[in-house]
């Protein structure tokens, strides 16, 4: 339910659908939840007067507030940080909210692949359309993670660059949201998880194999993509510190061993503390040129012994994921693969999955939602497409998201 209330009347947790009346000349993102009381104010000096809410999205005024009064009612008290209402849906994805992921995720193929592009042909960078995305990408966290989340697994494999950005600035939205950051922060996080590595443009291709297989000559070659992104980078506008920050850091770790300034813990950037964990599942997940791509529940055991990422981090990542994430691809002991559609708080080993293939056949199948919670069917193995020389994206986007039971 939408409602037009003035900005006295606004308080955190409150969705904000699109600003009204304005009287600044600064242009102001005009969707979204609102974090603080630090927001609002920011809205107030920007000249904004009024707004229309969204209630289903946020917190609803109390039924007898005056909206035609400038002042907000006695009762009206700001919601404590903690005691925000989540946004973001908690029951898996549907088949709607996939395809609206889907557009999303191709939008951002195109605006990424231009920009890349752009950057390539020496044409200088951009990044209006880039930090427009981030904010999409947001309202999608909120909306319905889940089905972002599938989006991101199963887009996979044609462009490791191209993914891993948007991957990245997927994930680093969704983590520094969940660690409850402030929606300017979870921006800027996302922008950086798009621009940190587009410094790879440079990198000759012999060069993007796993670490351990390089000389030190070729090692030092290859670390240049910090320094290279940040040179790519300088001629643009609207790049805010903490995502300097961020990209100049996210290869840093906590322990010395990053480069390339070797930073220890107290020395890194919050920020970029949580792009090394991003980057790190990313790349471990995905297929060439860095080897062979891991099943998503050993990306994230990977992670979990890594010394150099900070594991409180990784805890809340994989808090957040569950053992098998919403999008996993999954072999069962009835001999079906399926797609996690949903994690089990209660139990992280029964997610729900959508069954589509049959390994007996070796032809897919009618696609079924199947409660492992509540069947004697359960996981076997978290596996990748490669494994049944399955074309997952092709068959997700043509079959999966259009036919899947509600």
């Amino acid at each position: 339910m939408l409602r037009c209330i003035t900005i006295d009347e606004l308080l955190p947790g409150m969705y904000v659908n699109q600003v009204l009346d304005d009287t600044g000349k600064v242009k102001v993102r005009s969707k979204g939840v609102v974090r603080s009381e630090k927001v609002i104010e920011v809205l107030r000096a920007k000249g904004v007067e009024r707004v229309e809410i969204d209630c289903t999205k946020g917190l609803a005024p109390e039924e007898n507030t005056d909206t035609s009064n400038n002042q907000p009612t006695e009762s009206a008290e700001p919601v404590k940080q903690a005691d925000k209402p989540k946004t973001e849906k908690q029951n898996g994805f549907t088949s709607d909210s996939l395809q609206a992921a889907e557009a999303l995720y191709q939008k951002a193929v195109t605006i990424q692949q231009r920009f890349l592009s752009q950057l390539e042909a020496g044409k200088g960078a951009d990044v209006t359309k880039l930090s427009a995305l981030t904010q999409n990408i947001l309202e999608s966290v909120l909306d319905n993670k889940d089905a972002l989340m599938c989006l991101s697994m199963i887009q996979r494999g044609k462009d490791f660059l191209l993914e891993h950005s948007i991957n990245c600035s997927i994930y680093m939205a969704i983590l520094t949201n969940e660690l409850g950051y402030e929606q300017d922060d979870v921006e800027q996080a996302s922008l950086a998880g798009l621009l940190m590595d587009t410094g790879m443009i440079n990198v000759p291709n012999e060069l993007c194999v796993p670490e351990h297989q390089l000389n030190d000559t070729q090692r030092q070659a290859y670390r240049q993509h910090v320094s290279e992104s940040l040179a790519l980078l300088s001629q643009a506008e609207g790049i805010s510190d903490t995502v300097i920050d961020i990209i100049s850091q996210h290869q840093e770790r906590i322990d010395g061993s990053g480069y390339p300034n070797k930073l220890t813990d107290e020395l890194i950037h919050p920020l970029a503390k949580v792009a090394a964990v991003i980057d790190e599942f990313s790349r471990l997940g995905m297929a060439a040129p860095f080897g062979q791509s891991l099943p998503n529940n050993k990306v994230l055991k990977s992670l979990s012994q890594n010394s150099g990422l900070d594991q409180s981090l990784v805890n809340r990542l994989i808090g957040v994921l569950g053992i098998y994430p919403v999008g996993s691809l999954v072999k069962l002991s009835s001999g079906k693969l399926g797609i996690v559609s949903q994690k089990n708080p209660s139990n992280l080993l029964t997610p729900v999955v959508m069954t589509f293939y049959s390994i007996n056949s070796g032809h897919y199948s009618e696609i079924k939602r199947l409660d492992l919670a509540k069947s004697s069917d359960e996981i076997v193995a978290s596996i990748g497409p490669e494994e049944f020389a399955l074309n997952l994206p092709k068959f997700f986007s043509e079959v999966f998201i259009h036919q899947m039971p509600g």
